[in-house]
């Protein structure tokens, strides 16, 4: 194609023929075709062409151009920033965009799903998973980070999404390669505003990431973890802690039951009656033949579940999701259950204040015995701060950060899951804020139950309930779900029509309401870049959701891969029982060949990252080493599931994860993640580099390289010490 200069002054008005545009600042060279958005950067095809447009208006500097596809009612600038390209597209009306093709020369892309993968577009497993399971995929959920990379002849170019939303992008498989095309879509929420995307060349699997981070810092839109602690000073407490959910809701634990005969005895006399009622048949059954006995450890915890259940029976709640003591009353109710509890079964049991299934002061106590400093406890639900207010200020005396599960995004109706706590709001709300599709209907909720809400709608009602909260359950932290994800739609309700834009300025909006009116830390799920910004910490970064509707992990018991049930209360199988990792999973998440630290070199001294909490460290027994390489090569942070039934067979694996990873992230937290190589051909050995100078080498391979053992990793700090590590 011929290359053209035409002055700022010259405007064409009429139709202008497919030919390149030439803008060049110092060394940076792109060529544009108007008609096409084909890109080259010195010479190499960056961008595929598109359809063809007629194009008029035509202006042009060295720097800067612009132009309008009339017959889309389209205007499209492309301008250099400091070796940057800019394109920015506005439309007058309605249209999807098809603007991206990855050319076929692309030899890798880098595409952050989770931390950050290295894709060979030649690989038939990634190309299956992709075209399979991630088309269509969203800039703004699914990727972690609004932007790609693709290394071609040595370099990497970066195409990073300055607007995040209302943006698809869909893979396909053609001549065994992986083929990719991105759109944006132009509607009533967003037409106001131009579609921009920058074009970053650089020269490491980083750059594109880097270049973001640049960004983020330059637009006011970073908070580092020193700028949040300032804030929040007790998120300094995060500095090296391990991560810990602590199972069990209910008042009382097997091991709580001191007289297991005089407490059976008691069940089947006059006096237990009331107690004995409230129990199934086939619990009675067996209280009547165990009486005066000891039972068996198999038995006694279906007996304290029992238990359990008939003195919730007995102490009804006194409201429901439409009062506004709603909270209050079940704060209230777990008072009632432990006073029931000691006046009627207390010569039975241990003292009162070691009650409880998981989050209990023997539990707590036990963890700082065995030297742990730092740990962030977190419940699923807030009823096991409300049974246990000792456990709560023994683990805030022990210098813990306490947390309980919270979330604002689903709604249900009464009856069709009263445990689901989170989910009880007032009938009112979940009509009001009920997000509505463009057909007109309301949008189901997490797992088809009741609506997906508007968090710019519900906001009032959230703040109130945070706040309650915290106070009632004496809480230092809170992990409020989904906000983090970045999962955002368009709004049609009349009442509330709210853009995908809006609404993460909503979610952005309750997480900075928490963190900058109650001033604790606060975490949040996943921790997409475009609601990073007011949380300390993240869940579901390091290992992110997967398989969500494989048969074999989701309901295939017999399978080595069938993560569990959730069943029992205080020890869930599907987060308590090992499995094994199937394909692509093994390969698209675990395999460290392919992966890639770009949501690290972004976030790393701003979020502190983990597991989603489906998968602890100890979940899955093939990858177990290979995910805590990962983590500590990362620096980011180990987590488990813990119950009083489980703490001695999996404390020693805490006590390894934290002797681990505290040393290291109390060196590195407020460091950023400035460099990423592999150190052999093959992929694995890896290195990060940091700020400071800090080395870290994980040797993912079977045999040692440069004195580094296998399976292990070693760390050269910035002050001179040198760590070598053995998960």
């Amino acid at each position: 194609m011929n290359t053209i200069r035409l002055s700022i002054s010259l405007a064409l008005l009429v139709v202008f023929p497919a030919q390149a545009l030439l803008l060049q600042q110092g060394e940076a060279r792109f060529d544009i075709d108007p008609a096409t958005l084909q890109v080259t950067a010195n010479n190499i095809l960056v961008n595929q062409a598109q359809h063809q447009q007629a194009v008029t208006g035509l202006q042009s500097t060295p720097t800067h151009t612009s132009w309008q596809w009339p017959k889309s009612d389209m205007q499209i600038t492309a301008r250099l920033e400091d070796g940057d390209l800019r394109l920015s597209f506005s439309s007058r009306r309605a249209q999807t965009l098809d603007w991206f093709t990855l050319p076929s020369q692309t030899a890798t892309l880098l595409l952050p799903i989770g931390e950050g993968s290295r894709i060979p577009l030649d690989n038939a497993v990634w190309q299956h998973y992709l075209v399979k399971e991630m088309t269509p995929l969203d800039t703004n959920w699914d990727l972690k980070l609004p932007l790609w990379s693709q290394q071609q002849q040595g370099k990497v170019y970066s195409w990073l999404l300055l607007s995040p939303f209302n943006n698809q992008v869909s893979f396909a498989s053609a001549k065994d390669r992986l083929t990719m095309r991105s759109s944006h879509q132009f509607n009533r929420f967003n037409q106001q505003q131009a579609f921009e995307v920058l074009l970053h060349v650089g020269d490491t699997p980083l750059s594109g990431a880097r270049r973001y981070r640049e960004y983020l810092q330059q637009s006011g839109q970073f908070s580092s973890l020193r700028d949040k602690i300032r804030i929040a000073p007790e998120g300094e407490k995060l500095i090296g802690a391990t991560h810990i959910y602590l199972w069990g809701d209910k008042l009382l634990a097997a091991a709580d039951v001191k007289n297991w005969p005089g407490l059976l005895a008691w069940l089947v006399s006059p006096t237990g009656e009331v107690l004995w009622q409230k129990m199934d048949g086939d619990i009675q059954k067996t209280v009547q033949k165990l009486a005066g006995k000891t039972p068996e450890a198999w038995q006694q915890q279906a007996l304290v579940d029992a238990v359990n259940q008939a003195l919730v029976a007995l102490t009804p709640l006194k409201a429901t999701p439409d009062d506004a003591g709603f909270l209050q009353a079940q704060h209230q109710q777990a008072t009632q259950i432990r006073e029931l509890a000691q006046r009627q079964l207390g010569s039975y049991l241990a003292p009162a204040d070691s009650w409880g299934q998981g989050l209990a002061k023997p539990l707590v106590e036990a963890l700082h015995q065995a030297g742990l400093p730092r740990l962030w406890l977190g419940t699923d639900n807030w009823t096991a701060e409300f049974l246990h207010p000792q456990a709560v200020e023994s683990a805030k005396k022990s210098g813990y950060l306490i947390a309980s599960y919270d979330s604002y995004d689903t709604a249900i109706p009464r009856g069709v899951n009263d445990s689901w706590l989170t989910a009880q709001l007032p009938t009112a709300l979940r009509e009001e804020c009920a997000i509505v599709r463009a057909d007109g209907s309301k949008k189901p909720g997490f797992g088809k139950q009741g609506y997906y809400l508007n968090p710019g709608c519900v906001l009032p009602y959230s703040q109130q309930r945070m706040r309650e909260l915290v106070q009632l359950a004496g809480l230092n932290s809170l992990f409020l779900d989904v906000d983090g994800t970045g999962m955002v739609s368009d709004d049609y309700q009349p009442g509330h029509p709210t853009g995908a834009a809006q609404m993460a300025q909503a979610r952005n909006a309750r997480l900075a309401w928490f963190s900058n009116t109650l001033k604790l830390p606060l975490g949040s799920e996943d921790g997409n870049a475009v609601t990073a910004r007011h949380i300390m910490f993240a869940h579901g970064m390091e290992t992110w959701g997967f398989g969500w509707g494989d048969k074999q992990m989701n309901q295939d018991k017999s399978s080595p891969y069938y993560l569990g049930a959730w069943w029992p209360n205080a020890q869930p199988a599907f987060f308590f029982s090992p499995a094994k990792v199937k394909e692509p999973y093994r390969t698209v998440e675990f395999d460290p060949r392919y992966r890639l630290p770009m949501y690290q070199a972004v976030f790393h001294d701003a979020v502190i990252s983990s597991h989603h909490w489906n998968y602890d460290n100890l979940k899955f027994s093939d990858v177990e080493t290979t995910r805590s390489l990962l983590s500590q090569l990362y620096n980011t942070a180990p987590m488990f599931h813990l119950s009083r039934a489980t703490l001695q067979a999996r404390l020693p694996h805490i006590k390894q994860a934290d002797a681990a990873f505290r040393p290291l992230h109390q060196a590195l937290w407020d460091k950023a993640l400035t460099d990423f190589r592999w150190r052999d051909q093959a992929g694995w050995v890896q290195q990060t580099t940091f700020s400071d100078g800090s080395i870290l080498t994980a040797n993912f391979g079977q045999q040692p390289l440069d004195g580094i053992a296998a399976q292990s990793l070693r760390a050269n700090l910035a002050d001179g010490r040198i760590l070598n590590i053995t998960p």
